[in-house]
C-alpha cells in the first residue's frame, strides 16, 4: 500500500523528470557523460543515482548486449523510471533501491560506472567511492559529472559558498553539499582511482524565467536570503560568480553562468 510520503515523493519526482526534460543544459550534460563513458556494447554499467532513469535509458541504446542496473534511494524517482522503461520496449536496464554508501553487488561486477548530477546529494561521499571503486572490476571506469561552485579566494567568498550550501540544504536536507573543481578529483583519488580526464564546463544563461536552469529556484532562493539579510558583498560576489536576478515587464530576468565538473576515472 502506497504511502503520502511515497505519494509525495512520487509527485516531486514527476515534477523533476518534467524539468530536466524541458533543459537544455541538462540534455547537453548527459552528452556529455556519455562521450566520456564511451560504454561498448556488452558492457555492464552501474548508474549510481539513477534518478527518473533518463541517463539509463540512454545508456541501454549504447549496449544493446550488455547491461544497465540504476540504483537509487527515492522511490518516487524509481517509481517514474519504472513507468517510462514499461513504456518502451527496453530490456536490458534495471532498477535497485538502494544507497551510494552501502552498494548492494559484489566484488568487480561491473565494467563502468557513472555518477550524473548525484555525488552532492551523497551522505557520505567518500563511502560512497569506496563502495563504488570496490563494485568495478580492475581497470574499471568511473565517469561522473556534478555542479561545482567557484573556488573561493578570499573569506567573502568562502562565506558566500557556505550561505548558498546552507539554502540547498534546506530543500534537499543537511546531507547536501557542493564541491570545487579541485575538490572533487583529490576524493576519487583518496579512494584509489586514478584521474584520466577532468573538464570543467560552463553554462551561460540570459533569459526570462528560471525555466531551464538546474536548480534555478534554489538559486533565486539563495540570492533572495542575501538580500534579506543585507549581506551587500556577498550580494556583489554572487552577482560577479554566478547570478544576476532583475525584473522587466513583469518577468524575472536571468543573467549568469553554471560549472559542472566531468571527471573520467579508472580504478588502479
Amino acid at each position: 500500500m502506497t504511502s503520502e510520503i511515497d505519494y509525495q515523493d512520487y509527485q516531486q519526482a514527476l515534477q523533476f523528470e518534467q524539468r530536466i526534460t524541458r533543459s537544455a543544459a541538462s540534455q547537453s550534460l548527459a552528452a556529455v557523460l556519455i562521450e566520456l563513458l564511451n560504454p561498448q556494447e556488452t558492457q555492464k554499467v552501474l548508474d549510481v543515482g539513477t534518478g527518473t532513469g533518463r541517463l539509463g535509458m540512454m545508456l541501454s541504446q549504447r549496449t544493446p548486449k550488455g547491461t544497465i542496473v540504476g540504483i537509487d534511494s527515492g522511490y518516487g524517482m524509481l517509481k517514474v523510471a519504472r513507468e517510462k522503461i514499461s513504456a518502451t520496449t527496453i530490456n536490458n536496464f534495471f532498477l535497485a533501491r538502494g544507497k551510494a554508501e552501502n552498494l548492494p553487488f559484489r566484488p568487480q561486477s561491473f565494467d563502468s560506472a557513472c555518477l550524473m548530477l548525484s555525488f552532492h546529494h551523497f551522505s557520505n561521499p567518500e563511502r560512497a567511492l569506496l563502495e563504488i571503486y570496490q563494485v568495478l572490476k580492475s581497470e574499471g571506469q568511473l565517469v561522473s559529472l556534478d555542479p561545482v561552485l567557484k573556488e573561493p579566494v578570499d573569506e567573502d567568498e568562502r562565506r558566500l559558498n557556505q550561505s548558498i550550501e546552507e539554502e540547498f540544504q534546506l530543500a534537499h536536507g543537511p546531507e547536501f553539499r557542493f564541491f570545487t573543481a579541485k575538490e572533487l578529483p583529490e576524493l576519487y583519488e583518496r579512494a584509489g582511482f586514478s584521474i584520466e580526464t577532468c573538464q570543467t564546463h560552463h553554462f551561460l544563461f540570459q533569459q526570462r524565467g528560471i525555466e531551464g536552469i538546474p536548480m534555478g529556484v534554489h538559486w533565486l532562493q539563495a540570492y533572495d536570503s542575501l538580500r534579506f539579510r543585507k549581506e551587500k558583498d556577498l550580494i556583489a560576489k554572487f552577482r560577479k560568480n554566478y547570478f544576476t536576478f532583475g525584473e522587466k515587464e513583469g518577468q524575472l530576468v536571468v543573467k549568469g553562468e553554471m560549472s559542472w565538473v566531468a571527471i573520467k576515472a579508472i580504478k588502479s
